[in-house]
């Protein structure tokens, strides 16, 4: 008679249950965001939560001590006016930024769009390398309560040396 090994019937187990998690929190999440190479440059896409954020603007690569220079937009999809917050950074090493514009504020009316443009300058004081941008957007209010998941949406951007 052959007796089963315990611990590969528990490691069979786990990772049958970690799988199917997977499976289910892939089936049940939102969509996420998108980054699209256009000819005018790249775009981050987001869209769930009745709103479309588009974050327009942005170059694969950039010269230190040039300025990236993006357009934030929001369009609410929904009833009701929303109040969205965008926080735009440039992360380095461990994620942590080493560029920030002011957090921008939108108030959107329902079945509109807002933007915003911000400047992120590229001083000569950072490292050539790679870096991400990354454009948090938390929860958002509408009718004055938190609404929608909130979402980050993140792109990688290549640092060259000054000329």
């Amino acid at each position: 008679m052959v007796v089963p090994d315990p611990v590969l019937s528990r490691r069979a187990w786990f990772a049958g249950i970690v799988s199917g998690a997977s499976m289910l929190a892939a089936a049940c999440s939102s969509p996420g965001a998108v980054v699209l190479d256009t000819p005018e440059g790249r775009v981050l896409q987001y869209e769930g939560d009745d709103a479309l954020i588009l974050v327009s603007g942005m170059q694969p690569t950039y010269r230190l001590g040039e300025s990236m220079r993006l357009n934030l937009m929001v369009n609410n999809q929904s009833t009701s006016l929303i109040e969205v917050r965008l926080r735009t950074k440039l992360l380095g090493r461990g994620d942590q930024p080493v560029v920030q514009a002011e957090p921008a504020l939108l108030d959107v009316k329902p079945d509109d769009a807002s933007n915003v443009d911000q400047v992120l300058p590229l001083g000569l004081d950072l490292l050539p390398g790679d870096y991400t941008l990354s454009v948090e957007v938390p929860p958002w209010k509408r009718d004055g309560r938190d609404f929608g998941r909130g979402a980050t949406l993140r792109t990688s951007v290549h640092l060259d040396a000054a000329s």
